[in-house]
This record gives C-alpha cells, structure tokens and sequence, in this order.
C-alpha cells in the first residue's frame, strides 16, 4: 500500500514522533495506520493522543526577544515568535509566557531556518542528499551504506534547521518539540509555534 505525505503528517500530528521515524513506520507497516501507530510508540516512547489533529491552537500570543550580549550595547538579534494555544486563559498563564521567551531565546542562539520539516525546502534537501551521495560513492562506500549515509545527512539537516527536531538549548536532553509537549502536558492544550522571525545586525 502506498504510503502517502498526509498519511505521515497525520502520524506525526497524534504521536509528536520526527517525521521519518513516522514515514518509515507507515513504510514498515506497509501502509497500515494502526501497525504504523504502534511501531512508532514502540521505537520512539510517543504517547497516541487521539484528539490532536482536531484540537485547533486558535489563541496564544505574539513574543518580541532582543538579545544584547554585552550590558549598555545596543541589541544585535531580535525574535518575533507566535506561540499558539487553544484558549486566551492558556495564554495568559506563566509557564505559556514562559515556554515562549525561552524557545525565542533559543531562536536567537540556534538559528533554526523553518518550525517543521514539511517547511524544509525540497529542493534544498535534495542538494543536501545528491551531496551526501556523492561523497559517500566517491570513498568507495558500497550502496547499502551510501544510503544510511543519505538517510543521517537528512536527520542532520532536519536538527540543524528544524525549530522542533533541535535539541532545546535550555535542555539538550530534549529536542524543542519534546519541551513543548512537556508543557502542553501540564497545561492540557496543544501548544504550537506557528510562525517565527530572527534578525539580526550584518547577517
């Protein structure tokens, strides 16, 4: 059965699982939904939530961060982050408040390019793969490692320019999403970024 790109979105949406971890699930699973579901909690630890792809994050708030390195300087980088919520008393609550001056902070100091992976420009990350390939086949590497090679060169550009598959800078153990969802669990209501902007001088 063909697996197909809203089949892994809807994967991804009910399991907060990275995308390729879900795609090859679906591909394991042979395009079943339910196997693919179990096989995904079962080699990442993602917890099913049924309702998340219905939950619309409708409310939150909009964040401005300016970073200045060194005290009485003018700020170099500054952050507009869109943190969404499904209400305005979620919003409204300190650890919403929170959760989004540390990702902006972490915004500032990572300088991820998209907030999710169907954001990556594909024609950017076939560059990336035709790259990885070709240094692989130039060293000799035999066909079943060339694509492993391919395979962790896509995990890495996913982490290196993710948002929410970088590991959070506040705490490396967790990836950005994974402290979202840490928060979304305590408060009770999906939480998402929806959109951000980073600037800064001479870049």
């Amino acid at each position: 059965m063909a697996v197909t790109a809203a089949d892994v979105k809807k994967l991804r949406e009910l399991t907060n699982a990275p995308m390729m971890a879900c795609k090859k699930a679906l591909d394991d699973a042979d395009g079943n939904f339910e196997k693919a579901a179990e096989l995904v909690r079962e080699r990442t630890g993602a917890k099913m939530d049924a309702r998340a792809a219905e939950r619309t994050a409708s409310e939150g708030f909009v964040h401005a961060y300016l970073h200045t390195p060194t005290p009485g300087m003018p700020p170099k980088v500054g952050v507009m982050l869109q943190l969404s919520c499904e209400t305005d008393f979620v919003a409204k609550n300190e650890q919403f408040q929170k959760l989004a001056k540390d990702l902006a902070m972490h915004i500032a100091a990572v300088k991820p390019m998209v907030v999710r992976e169907d954001q990556v420009d594909p024609a950017l990350l076939e560059k990336e793969k035709e790259f990885a390939r070709k240094e692989a086949l130039e060293q000799g590497k035999p066909e079943n490692i060339v694509d492993r090679i391919v395979e962790g060169k896509v995990k890495k550009v996913y982490e290196d320019w993710v948002l929410l598959n970088q590991p959070f800078v506040l705490d490396p153990d967790k990836t950005v999403q994974q402290k979202i969802v840490d928060v979304q669990g305590i408060l009770g209501e999906k939480i998402e970024v929806a959109r951000f902007a980073r600037y800064e001088v001479g870049a």
